[in-house]
């Protein structure tokens, strides 16, 4: 339940704080996209309310590199209000687009809709692969009993290759499960999100443990203790 919000009338954006603070909602506010870019902590984010009228760089124009950055979905919020425009930030790979003035409530709602379907499944059990767990209510990862440290958009990453351990993901459905729309075979989104968690295992140095990328196909996932202790022993 925390949103960026990228809106440089300041105005509005006070409005905006504070009506979702008062719903609960944790709020961080930058008058300009390319500050958005420059944030280390993009996984932290539920969802980016993001204005198309921007200084420098507008809303559209900067999409494509917002979206490398924060796997979570984008409303944009706009006076432009032609169906080209509307379509366009739609095409995008925008959710939702929403016409100022901005009702806030109306604005609630939209976001309300947007984190539901992006909710975790309910009941989900925790997860085993041999001394591997991965415990989905506290989003917490073990190995061997100890507890591991990921990020949320790490741990969900990490359950979609290890519920698939042992099966190349393609890159149309990684895409799809973390963008929510249609890979278009040009978006590195999903390769920048797989190269960190990767980074993040190789710094674990887990012995077995791998994701491997298959040329033209996608990325496998495996996990094998018992193999990479024979090897050592021979």
């Amino acid at each position: 339940r925390k949103i960026l919000l990228i809106e440089d009338d300041l105005p509005l954006a006070e409005l905006i704080c504070t009506y979702l603070t008062n719903e609960n909602f944790e709020l961080v506010h930058l008058d300009n996209a390319e500050a958005a870019l420059a944030r280390q902590d993009s996984d932290s984010f539920s969802l980016i309310l993001c204005d198309v009228m921007l200084p420098g760089e507008d809303g559209f124009c900067i999409y494509p590199r917002l979206a490398a950055c924060y796997l979570c979905p984008l409303i944009f919020l706009t006076a432009r209000d032609s169906e080209g425009d509307q379509i366009l930030g739609l095409e995008l790979g925008a959710c939702d687009y929403l016409l100022k003035p901005v009702v806030p409530p109306l604005l609630l709602a939209r976001i309300r809709t947007q984190l539901r379907n992006r909710q975790q499944l309910p009941g989900r059990k925790a997860l085993c692969l041999h001394d591997l767990q991965l415990d989905p209510n506290q989003q917490q990862v073990f190995l061997a009993g100890s507890a591991l440290t990921f990020t949320t958009k790490e741990f969900e990453l990490l359950w979609v290759f290890v519920i698939n351990a042992g099966r190349i993901l393609s890159r149309e459905y990684l895409f799809e499960q973390f963008i929510g729309r249609t890979y278009d075979g040009l978006d590195r989104a999903i390769d920048l999100k797989v190269s960190r968690l990767r980074k993040r295992l190789d710094e674990l140095q887990i012995s077995g443990l791998q994701i491997t990328t298959v040329h033209g196909k996608g990325y496998l996932f495996n996990y094998q203790p018992n193999q990479a202790m024979t090897r050592a022993r021979a």
